[in-house]
């Protein structure tokens, strides 16, 4: 008689790496967690703006003092920043749904080393790929200057973290908490099974020997 499908999927349930499945599910909750959060921060600072210019950055949009920066950036020769015209702020959701969506098919179907890796190179891509894909897009932001601008400060290189000085402005970057979160998550994904599965082995291996094994007043092992 041929097996029911629920049948197959609770043999299949039953052959599942719970430890991997769990890690897995967790990275995909961490991935999708870090993709609602900030992932990087800009504070401008200049003595005609007391108060300061800032602008965050999300996986799919900026926000804060957006347009007072296109002003500034106007004035150097810099091109107005648009996120709707962004191609990875556009791709990001789709990048986050896919990578999320793998994570959670991979948490039962990943049975094989190549792919388990495949999966960590995913959200390593993602976390490795924003700090690199963004200091491009800065270098992009500082050279290549309109030459018909009013001010024009030289081709300059804004820091994705540290701090850049252009004319009288001391612009302050940093990674924060969505960075932050989708790195824990490829560092967890790749060397969380690994250690659960040390720590299980460990408790295993503690406690009181077999009585055929404990060592007799002489310090000798008794024969099982």
């Amino acid at each position: 008689m041929a097996s029911t499908l629920p049948t197959r999927l609770m043999s299949a349930l039953r052959r599942t790496d719970r430890i991997w499945a769990v890690c897995c599910l967790l990275t995909a909750v961490m991935v999708f967690t870090a993709s609602r959060l900030p992932w990087w921060h800009l504070d401008m600072h200049a003595p005609q703006y007391p108060k300061g210019l800032s602008l965050t950055a999300y996986g799919d949009r900026m926000v804060g003092d957006l347009d007072e920066v296109n002003e500034l950036n106007h004035y150097v020769g810099i091109a107005a920043i648009n996120p709707a015209e962004v191609f990875e702020l556009r791709l990001f959701p789709y990048a986050v749904i896919l990578l999320v969506t793998a994570l959670v098919l991979g948490s039962v179907l990943a049975r094989t080393r190549l792919l388990r890796i495949g999966l960590m190179a995913g959200v390593w891509a993602m976390a490795i790929g924003f700090p690199v894909d963004l200091q491009r897009w800065l270098y992009r932001t500082g050279h290549g200057l309109q030459e018909d601008a009013p001010i024009r400060p030289g081709d300059f290189t804004p820091k994705v973290v540290g701090t850049t000085q252009v004319l009288n402005f001391r612009n302050e970057a940093m990674l924060i908490e969505g960075f932050w979160l989708i790195l824990a998550a490829a560092v967890f994904l790749s060397f969380g099974p690994p250690l659960v599965r040390f720590l299980i082995a460990s408790w295993k291996n503690t406690g009181e020997m077999p009585p055929s094994e404990a060592p007799d007043a002489t310090g000798q092992q008794h024969a099982a």
